[in-house]
């Protein structure tokens, strides 16, 4: 026997009326979210996970400093706000996308894609380190006019001796090979090469090192430094993660004897990346 519903009747035979459900404000805000977005969001939490399975070290990047963790949290909140923003004034989904997605996608392309992408340079050089190293090469010390007032220049010749002749090419004045920073891993050679016309340069060799954003080369004065310090001498961007390369110093900048650190560090988050000490005797 089939049942039969019979509608709710007031005192005067009226019909009652089933309540309005009152829905909470994020109740309403969640369900202005169209279908297009939640199936981009699912897209890219998926690529994402593959991505971090791919490359575990992603996950330590966005925690590496406070700096990191601000921008991480900063960007996230900012993100969120803007959302709720837009679907209380009802914005079309399609502006939501394009505010929200786009720049999405460009910062997680600055900031992923050196996690899978080499940046190779090999630029020519006349000498290497190894080769100064291997025929044990005497290097000088210092330009003669960086000496004290006073002071005999490097190499004098004694009385009757003739005189030693200028090298015809650069000559190694220290060499250090790289180590990873925090938590970053990296191998290769750092040189400091004085030119016969006095100048020096930073010269990289079987460099290979963890890709990052907004690399930069600096000249540290100190032994294994892992920030810059005042005195720290910048030589422009990284060239590439991968190879070799020169950077030149500025004409005139004055390096006494002592150590100094070759440091590769993330300008953007001020993180250093890789660094080798190298000693001017």
């Amino acid at each position: 026997m089939a049942e039969t519903h019979i509608p709710r009747s007031g005192p005067s035979g009226s019909r009652l009326e089933r309540p309005a459900v009152v829905r909470s404000l994020p109740a309403r805000l969640v369900a202005r979210i169209t279908m297009p977005e939640w199936t981009i969001g699912v897209l890219v939490a998926a690529l994402m996970l593959v991505l971090v399975v791919i490359e575990p070290d992603i996950l330590e990047a966005p925690v590496e400093n406070s700096r990191t963790i601000l921008f991480t949290l900063g960007g996230t909140v900012a993100a969120a706000v803007a959302l709720v923003v837009m679907l209380w004034f009802k914005v079309p989904s399609i502006l939501r996308i394009l505010v929200l997605w786009v720049p999405f996608a460009i910062v997680s392309w600055w900031l992923i894609s050196p996690f899978f992408i080499d940046d190779v340079v090999d630029e020519d050089f006349s000498t290497s380190i190894a080769t100064q190293l291997d025929d044990g090469e005497r290097p000088a010390t210092r330009n003669p006019e960086d000496a004290p007032p006073g002071a005999a220049p490097p190499d004098t010749p004694r009385s009757g001796e003739p005189a030693p002749q200028a090298p015809a090419g650069p000559v190694l004045l220290g060499a250090g090979q790289f180590v990873g920073l925090a938590g970053h891993s990296g191998t290769g050679d750092a040189g400091l090469f004085r030119n016969p016309d006095g100048s020096y340069v930073l010269r990289f060799e079987n460099f290979d090192i963890e890709n990052g954003p907004d690399l930069e080369v600096y000249l540290v004065p100190g032994a294994e430094q892992m920030s810059l310090v005042p005195g720290s001498i910048h030589l422009g961007a990284l060239e590439g993660n991968v190879g070799n390369q020169t950077y030149d110093l500025a004409a005139g900048t004055p390096l006494v004897p002592g150590p100094y650190t070759a440091l590769v560090w993330c300008e953007a988050f001020s993180v250093e990346f890789v660094g080798a000490t190298l000693t001017i005797r």
